[in-house]
């Protein structure tokens, strides 16, 4: 039978309501990953899957955990033999090789599995050998790098043209943002020039009707990667061919754009629709196209990423692997809490103790 795979990461509630909605705790395995089970956000989605387990007998069998901190783990109740242990160097956006991929190994079954790794190893192997100028990781680095930096391009678009990759955009927000949005080097000093700049994206080809106005005719120059599958995952052959003209004709628009005389052709000569009818093109696009989408073709995708964000961490001389810039917020939310539950009011600036005391009811 399908396995339902679920997954509830936000700390507000409603969503591991709705992963739990409809499902008999006699037949769920809960899955708890957290690198260092102190995760606020995670431990309270845990606190609230392991009460709706004890609804049911045996619920300890069915509870287990993924993380660097076993100890932490076993403290939090899982049975010892129930934890799956991963290195503490291993980042948590860096993670999907590691045991932290158990429930996609679940949900998608071990041969899925190992075939997403295998495709990640290629991609290993094809970084670690491949010259500078074929190596796939190092051009597309080069490539953001020169945007960003040489260009002065704070934002890239990524827009993947095939459904199962909408949650890519998403991916790699948190892969290049968190891992190189940093304004101090390894060394302790400021950066020499800008690093990580904005992600964001949607679908093709609901991105085209959501943002993409502004990447043909804005002041602006966002810099834009396609993605395509050429071989149809399923469902209508014409509509998929339909899916890949879309995309290539976006590609050659912000390229070679659309001339004054084409312009003014296509408004009827009026030189004022002709205006807003030119497009200046010249604007930059990457277009990686894979022959087909499987296990493979995604882990060699994900692992290129990987790779490409290592790269700009080096040209850039940052450490892509902390996260410092998280940890303030974090802090922070562990003294406001306690207030909110009716403690003492703490030492705030009067912008956030005002909230505070609105929150509280005072």
């Amino acid at each position: 039978p399908q396995i339902d795979l679920r997954f509830a990461a936000n700390v507000d509630p409603s969503e591991i309501t709705a992963a739990l909605a409809g499902l008999d705790p006699a037949r769920t395995l809960v899955v708890v990953v957290s690198k260092t089970f102190t995760t606020q956000e995670t431990l309270f989605n845990a606190r609230a899957a392991r009460a709706w387990l004890e609804t049911s007998p045996a619920a300890g069998a069915r509870l287990v955990a993924v993380t660097a901190a076993p100890a932490a783990a076993a403290a939090f109740g899982v049975d010892p033999e129930h934890i799956f242990p991963f290195a503490d160097w291993v980042g948590g956006r860096f993670s999907l090789w590691s045991a932290v991929g158990l429930s996609c190994a679940i949900g998608l079954g071990p041969e899925a599995f190992a075939g997403l790794l295998e495709g990640a190893a290629a991609m290993d192997a094809h970084f670690r050998e491949a010259p500078a100028g074929g190596n796939l990781p190092v051009v597309l680095a080069l490539a953001h790098v020169f945007n960003r930096d040489i260009l002065g391009r704070p934002a890239r678009a990524v827009v993947p043209y095939a459904r199962r990759l909408r949650l890519l955009p998403a991916f790699l927000q948190q892969l290049e943002m968190e891992s190189n949005g940093k304004r101090v080097g390894s060394d302790g000093r400021p950066v020499a020039r800008p690093t990580a700049g904005v992600v964001f994206g949607e679908p093709g080809t609901n991105g085209q009707h959501a943002f993409f106005q502004a990447l043909h005719q804005g002041v602006d120059v966002i810099p834009l990667d396609i993605l395509a599958i050429r071989q149809p995952v399923e469902g209508d052959p014409a509509a998929h061919r339909a899916l890949l003209a879309n995309a290539v004709a976006q590609a050659e628009a912000l390229m070679a754009g659309r001339s004054d005389a084409e312009a003014l052709e296509a408004a009827g000569g009026d030189p004022v629709l002709a205006a807003q009818k030119a497009f200046p093109g010249d604007r930059p696009s990457g277009f990686l196209l894979m022959d087909r989408l499987a296990p493979q073709t995604l882990g060699a995708l994900l692992a290129l990423f990987e790779h490409k964000v290592f790269v700009e961490g080096v040209l850039w001389g940052i450490n892509s692997f902390d996260q410092w810039g998280v940890e303030l917020g974090k802090v922070l939310a562990a003294r406001i809490l306690p207030e909110l539950e009716g403690g003492p009011a703490g030492v705030h600036d009067p912008s956030t103790a005002a909230l505070i005391a609105r929150l509280r009811g005072a």
